[in-house]
């Protein structure tokens, strides 16, 4: 089962039962214990008795799946080949969206339905993206791509989780537009919290974009060249070569508006172009400041 496909399986959940095992003694737990802590039998009251805690358990069952956990006996920990800084009790809460994004997409317990979804998402023209899930079954019906990607998305579950895990993950973010909520596909966050390992910590680095994006790619698969990207774009076959989404152009103007970095045009090297509304701007480079928001 993918985190797609069940509610249960939501990133506050699997968040809680990270954080509380961040502190705990050796960083695991016996699972008894830990399902009476943090999922108490008076929430389960009135729950079938096959399954009391189905919330906690599906959880705890995606966390193992992907890595992020493991289990030895009666115990439950963090797994311990995650990198320190995922583990270490001051800073792996923060960087529990990254850890994630690491073992859904970039690992060999790949999630894949989430990862097509997503990638299929940022491929679309964030002016003109679907922003409910009415819009998104029309545009896969539209573009044909819910059978050859693997696009089952007729329900409200999956609705949900799409905008929950893109929004916790730091690929989109979500609105109110009167009484109806909004999702955009726009991944600033993402690259706001990785410019650093991008540009390995150097402040002042230059990057031709082409290499920032193979960078990025190898990161992160739902981005442009990336492994989930090009499955998508093969059936879709928007972005012209040496061009941008407009996600990606979108979020890195707002980088740059934020000072966060620079985007420059060399003379006589490679251009990207980057499409903003109507417009389209060509850059050679990109320069990381050093200033992390």
């Amino acid at each position: 089962m993918s985190v797609l496909k069940t509610t249960l399986a939501a990133p506050s959940i699997m968040r809680g039962i990270f954080r509380y095992l961040l502190q705990a003694p050796k960083q695991r737990e016996n699972r008894e214990k830990m399902t009476r802590l943090l999922s108490p039998d008076k929430l389960s009251e009135g729950r079938n008795k096959s399954a009391e805690h189905p919330m906690f358990d599906v959880a705890l069952k995606e966390s193992i799946k992907c890595g992020l956990l493991i289990e030895e006996n009666e115990d439950i920990a963090i797994n311990g080949n995650l990198p320190e800084a995922s583990r270490h009790p001051q800073t792996g809460d923060k960087l529990l969206p990254d850890t994630l994004v690491q073992l859904f997409f970039a690992s060999d317990k790949e999630d894949e339905d989430l990862g097509r979804l997503i990638a299929w998402y940022l491929a679309q023209d964030i002016y003109d993206a679907p922003g409910t899930w009415k819009e998104v079954e029309q545009r896969v019906d539209e573009q044909r791509v819910a059978e050859s990607l693997d696009l089952k998305i007729s329900s409200d579950t999956l609705s949900n989780q799409l905008a929950h895990w893109m929004c916790y993950l730091g690929f989109a973010w979500g609105h109110a537009l009167g009484s109806n909520k909004r999702i955009v596909p726009e991944p600033n966050a993402y690259l706001r919290r990785n410019l650093k390992e991008l540009f390995q910590g150097e402040a002042q680095a230059k990057l031709s974009i082409g290499e920032f994006v193979d960078r990025l790619a190898k990161k992160c698969p739902l981005f442009e060249t990336g492994k989930f990207r090009e499955q998508v774009e093969e059936k879709i076959g928007f972005r012209l070569p040496n061009h941008l989404s407009t996600s990606t152009a979108f979020a890195l103007f707002r980088l740059q508006d934020d000072g966060c970095i620079q985007l420059i045009k060399e003379s006589d090297a490679d251009l990207f172009i980057l499409p903003s509304g109507d417009k389209e701007a060509g850059f050679s480079h990109i320069i990381w400041t050093g200033i992390e928001l």
